[in-house]
């Protein structure tokens, strides 16, 4: 067993051995796991012989906590580096640079909210997909029917053909106006219709649920940057 990873031989009588291996950023919880399984073999044992009792040294609570984030900052998500960044450098800044430090501690707190909201907005909107639609989608003409099973939202199913003759069946967010759809090369079952008043209702109603307020958040950095701007040096 090594730090972070476990390694375990399955015994089979009809397809013979398989070799196993478990990895975990996190080597006490690999090695809980290596004992728990070692416990529940010495169970299993037909002579009744229970394995000795194994003992295994874990940090306190604050170190362990602390060797959680570590472990999540170098090897989990990249948001993690980013969020960690983020504290460690952005509040000196803040707090030091010229402009009132009140209003930086104010926009420092509220503009991590304010960009989840606008990005939940853009979710909302589906503004991603008609950016990549826009930069690399490519338009064919499709036909239309009425969902019998009604696997999705929208009712309306379209088929059509790529450029390279696969046939495709897809659920569009919204029905088309023309019988034109636009498809990711990439991902030919990612599809939008050429529809323009419905998406911008769409897009609207959204804003109003939270892009609005993701703006209204993001005033305060956006004041305390331009303050910091227009200051002589």
């Amino acid at each position: 067993m090594a730090d972070t990873a476990l390694s375990v031989l399955l015994f089979d009588d009809d397809r013979g051995d398989t070799a196993l291996t478990v990895r975990h950023r996190n080597r006490d919880t690999v090695a809980a796991l290596g004992a728990e399984i070692e416990a529940v073999m010495g169970d299993a044992d037909a002579s009744g012989n229970r394995p000795p009792l194994q003992r295994h040294s874990t940090r306190a609570w604050p170190l362990r906590a602390l060797a959680g984030l570590r472990d999540r900052v170098l090897r989990g998500s990249p948001w993690w580096r980013r969020a960690l960044c983020y504290v460690v450098l952005g509040l000196p800044l803040v707090v030091w640079l010229p402009p009132d430090p009140f209003l930086g501690l104010l926009a420092w707190l509220l503009l991590p909210a304010g960009i989840a909201l606008l990005r939940m907005w853009v979710g909302m909107a589906d503004l991603d997909t008609r950016w990549v639609m826009w930069r690399r989608g490519v338009t064919v003409r499709a036909t239309y029917e009425e969902d019998p099973f009604m696997e999705a939202t929208n009712s309306c199913v379209a088929h059509f053909r790529t450029l390279d003759g696969q046939e495709i069946t897809a659920h569009p967010a919204l029905r088309g106006c023309r019988d034109e759809i636009r498809y990711d090369p990439q991902d030919p079952s990612r599809v939008l219709a050429p529809t323009r008043a419905a998406w911008l209702g769409i897009a609207l109603a959204a804003f109003c649920v939270s892009g609005f307020w993701g703006v209204v958040l993001s005033l305060p950095a956006i004041l305390w940057l331009l303050d910091l701007l227009t200051r002589p040096f």
